[in-house]
């Protein structure tokens, strides 16, 4: 919503028709205007290109390893002559890992401004060296006192700092910035973050000639 309050032309792509519906419903209440398409982002097509496409709040690390291929290509495809392909991901930490393998977290408690009703997070993670299975549960109370539980499961494939900056070479990509936080500071072992701003290289060679 602030990208198009500042006047620039979006489109948002996401497979789920309940997250578009909510995200429309916000772009009204900014009173902005954002083009929502139903799309998978290993096979998306549009007829135009874009300055900028990004990935972001650990979104990419849904793709299996081998999907990240298929993704990455079609980025290429659609980025303009001087556009840039922007990436948001955490680097894994191995002691969190160890640390809250199994348990359950619990992450935060707030007031939904939508709702105006409390909503309880609680997570639980199990993982390995690849990736992690993450289980989320969030309560929310009702006006009767009664709580009603929503919660669901996602696997996350890791996403290290060298592997990235491998798989966008080899991708078709030339990494331009690669920082640790949204400070800007670089990136380093004790990084929470992977931000990665990377533009298209001439065609070579490599995986992103795939058509998958």
């Amino acid at each position: 919503m602030p990208l198009a309050q500042h006047g620039h032309q979006l489109v948002g792509l996401d497979r789920s028709a309940a997250m578009l519906a909510r995200a429309e419903q916000r772009a009204q209440r900014a009173k902005v205007a954002v083009r929502w398409l139903a799309g998978d982002m290993r096979a998306f097509s549009f007829a135009e290109t874009f300055a900028l496409i990004f990935v972001g709040f650990n979104s990419f690390l849904m793709l299996t390893p081998d999907d990240r291929w298929a993704c990455l290509a079609r980025v290429r495809e659609h980025l303009a002559a001087r556009g840039r392909f922007a990436m948001d991901v955490f680097q894994p930490d191995p002691e969190l890992i160890v640390g809250l393998d199994g348990g359950v977290v619990d992450e935060w408690e707030r007031v939904d401004p939508e709702t105006g009703r409390a909503v309880h997070k609680l997570s639980s993670s199990r993982a390995n060296v690849e990736g992690v299975t993450y289980r989320v549960w969030y309560d929310e109370t009702q006006k009767d006192g009664s709580v009603r539980r929503i919660g669901g499961t996602t696997t996350l494939h890791y996403l290290y700092r060298r592997e990235a900056e491998l798989l966008l070479a080899e991708a078709g990509f030339e990494v331009e910035s690669l920082h640790g936080d949204y400070d800007g500071n670089p990136v380093d072992a004790k990084s929470r973050k992977l931000l990665i701003v990377a533009k298209r290289r001439e065609r070579g060679g490599g995986r992103e000639r795939r058509g998958a």
